[in-house]
């Protein structure tokens, strides 16, 4: 859209702004009625989507086995999924613009929990890579997707919080993937069927059932709200218009399809996302496999081990017990093997990732309580960096002190709901849904590379140190990149609106009604 056809549509949007008077209405009652609604719905899509691909993971753990792959093949199958993934992105976008949330992200939903579904049934390394690349395409709209719908309902200020939850879904998704794997590996053999096999039929299933729901339930856009009372609909509506005439009159935003291609923040949104996504892909496809190798070192080293009635405790160099998450994973490894083994590994997996989501809530909620930015961004990626640097100078000598730093790097995961409330902040109607799907598509090239470079590494090295290492270095780029990034401080949320947004909201509560000040 050229300068003049902005201008223009700004004085239409200002104008239509000013005959719409709404009554007075609760700002924080709407804001928690569009949590349940639409957060409830995108938080569970989230978690599907993200156990749906990364079950693979904790697959792995028997599947590579089974099948016979190696390190490589099963790094280049987790990375495949992203060629699919970032090729029809953008493409997906436009088409949900057309048709409509609820059109689109409900077929989307089927169509991966179908995939999903399908690859019980692996044979062989050419089913793998075919079915990796086909979930990359049925799931690459669903991110985008869900934040341009978002954008539709939330003000800038409040976009980053709402996407937090969206974010903290992808880590939680191992937290409650970690144990339903667990059970579903220690299925193996039953009916005939692989302990893996259970875990991807199982958990492929629970997705199509949503996808339906989603497709006739969710709200298409404010005016068509039926949660919403009249009053609510139309004071949302008209917020909406005064917010993006006052943007659009200031030379704020992008509102063409083509604007957010031509501007220089799109692409810096992109890089940065690249970046975390090396890292955290990276995570994701590997951790419960770092894991094991941790398990496994712990074991080796133990100096003895002292029978109970329980079971075996491992001990440490010095004779006594081996303390910590790491000293009861190698007894229960000691204890038992094969699938329960697993099932261990798989439960430890969670607890990285619950700090992850928890870093994503708390920091989106400060930012948005303080109306700061930027350090708020920057200094979880340095001190993810420092920890992925410890990690990988201890990984090969020191289970323990690895696997803490395993765990400080999970504040990483913190900034994103931050970042991702930046697009909001130059980019409206169209331009928003091309430009928020260039960012993923760009971005998840990343996730292509990380998982690969940790599986080409550990092929070549029979170690995760250099590959670790590597992951610092690169969440180091990320966060030079992310300091330098323009951020306006944002205005602080009113505390009505801070309670609005909270937990209670995704949990159905009604919370006390007060009138937002501004």
């Amino acid at each position: 859209m050229g300068a003049a056809a902005a201008e223009a549509a700004a004085g239409e949007d200002l104008e239509a702004a000013k005959l719409l008077v709404p009554p007075a209405v609760d700002e924080a009652a709407v804001l928690r009625k569009l949590n349940r609604h639409i957060l409830v719905k995108f938080f569970a899509m989230t978690v599907l989507c993200y156990i749906d691909r990364t079950n693979l993971a904790f697959a792995a753990l028997q599947l590579n086995r089974s099948l016979g792959f190696t390190e490589y093949v099963y790094g280049a199958g987790s990375s495949l999924f992203f060629v699919g993934y970032s090729l029809f992105m953008v493409p997906s976008n436009m088409v949900l613009v057309r048709v409509g949330a609820p059109v689109w992200l409900g077929a989307i939903v089927v169509s991966w929990g179908l995939v999903a579904t399908a690859f019980a049934g692996l044979r062989g390394v050419s089913d793998f890579y075919l079915l990796r690349f086909l979930l990359g395409v049925t799931e690459c709209g669903t991110f985008p997707g869900m934040w341009y719908h978002l954008s539709l309902f939330y003000t800038e200020k409040d976009l980053g919080v709402a996407y937090s939850w969206i974010t903290a879904g992808t880590a939680l998704s191992q937290v409650f993937g970690a144990p339903i794997a667990a059970s579903l590996l220690a299925l193996d053999g039953l009916c005939g069927l692989a302990g893996w096999q259970w875990l991807f039929l199982v958990e492929g299933l629970p997705t199509i059932a949503l996808g339906l729901y989603i497709g006739c339930s969710l709200a298409g856009s404010p005016a068509q709200a039926a949660f919403l009372s009249p009053e609510e609909r139309e004071w949302l509506c008209a917020r909406n218009a005064r917010v993006k005439a006052a943007r659009l009159s200031a030379g704020m935003m992008e509102v063409g399809t083509w604007g957010a291609v031509r501007n220089w923040r799109t692409w810096a949104l992109a890089t940065i996302s690249m970046l975390e996504a090396v890292v955290k892909n990276a995570i994701l496809y590997w951790c419960p496999l770092i894991i094991r190798s941790l398990v496994s070192h712990e074991r080796r080293t133990s100096a003895a081990a002292v029978p109970t009635p329980a079971g075996t405790l491992a001990l440490d160099g010095a004779g006594g017990m081996a303390t910590g998450p790491l000293g009861l994973a190698a007894a229960a490894a000691t204890h038992e093997v094969g699938a329960t083994s697993d099932a261990h590994v798989a439960l430890l997996t969670a607890l990285p990732f619950g700090l992850a989501a928890a870093w994503t809530l708390l920091l989106a909620k400060h930012s948005q309580a303080t109306g700061e930015r930027k350090l708020h961004a920057t200094l979880p990626f340095l001190a993810g960096a420092g920890c992925l640097a410890l990690l990988g100078a201890y990984i090969d000598h020191n289970p323990a002190a690895a696997f803490g730093a395993l765990l400080g790097a999970t504040v990483l995961w913190g900034p994103a709901g931050i970042i991702y409330g930046l697009p909001a902040t130059f980019l409206q109607g169209p331009a928003a849904a091309t430009g928020i799907a260039l960012i993923n598509s760009i971005g998840n090239v990343g996730g292509m590379i990380g998982p690969m470079l940790v599986g080409w590494l550990r092929h070549r090295l029979n170690s995760y140190a250099t590959s670790v290492t590597i992951l610092a270095t690169v969440t180091m780029a990320a966060a030079v990149l992310v300091f330098l990034f323009p951020m306006h401080p944002a205005p602080p949320a009113p505390r009505s609106l801070l309670r609005a947004g909270s937990s209670d909201a995704l949990k159905g509560g009604k919370g006390r009604k007060e009138a937002a000040e501004d």
